[in-house]
């Protein structure tokens, strides 16, 4: 991970492509990084989406970004019960630094940080180029199983919800090709 990740959300056809070309700096180390869809699925609170929601809605113009608390309930298959507010960023970026991962201390019992999350405000649900490699970096390579989702919170429903998606890597370094890959989502509405 490096100390600070922008998520440049590139607008236009450059910013809506699913892969990702390689040409990052994380990725000029020898080591091969080989990543295959681990999860299967993910179940989110109701609760938990509609926080992310609002967290998100605050933040407009913004971009706001957090971590995903839950746990693995089957095999590849994840239950997210909380949706953990970081900071918030630009109009077209948000960052993680260091320090906003103190925020882990939030988690307690048997859940632990499932993946991230973002707001795309009218951008559309896309993981761009630099999201891609902050969820390679500082996710995906630490759990196998972590998720990134991206919300909309321009596009809510009349259930007061974000339109929303749920993605993966996969994808390889030695071929410099990686891309993301949507995920099964459902929505839980009873309280855990």
């Amino acid at each position: 991970m490096t100390k600070k990740h922008s998520q440049d959300n590139v607008d236009g056809e450059e910013g809506k492509k699913n892969s990702f070309d390689g040409q990052d700096p994380s990725l000029t180390s020898n080591e091969i990084i080989q990543l295959k869809l681990e999860t299967k699925s993910v179940t989110i609170l109701q609760q938990a989406i509609q926080e992310i929601t609002n967290f998100s809605i605050k933040s407009m113009p913004k971009e706001a970004i957090g971590l995903l608390s839950g746990r693995e309930i089957r095999p590849k298959e994840l239950m997210i019960t909380k949706g953990i507010y970081v900071t918030e960023g630009e109009e077209y970026s948000v960052s993680f630094s260091e320090d906003d991962f103190q925020v882990f201390d939030q988690l307690a019992g048997p859940e632990y940080c499932v993946g991230w999350w973002h707001s795309h405000p009218g951008f559309g649900l896309f993981l761009s180029q630099t999201d891609i490699t902050t969820h390679i970096f500082s996710f995906q390579i630490v759990h196998r199983l972590s998720v990134a989702l991206v919300v909309d919170p321009i596009a809510v429903g009349i259930d007061g919800i974000a339109k929303h998606k749920f993605f993966q890597v996969v994808g390889d370094s030695q071929n410099n090709s990686f891309r993301y890959v949507e995920l099964a989502s459902y929505l839980d509405k009873s309280s855990e």
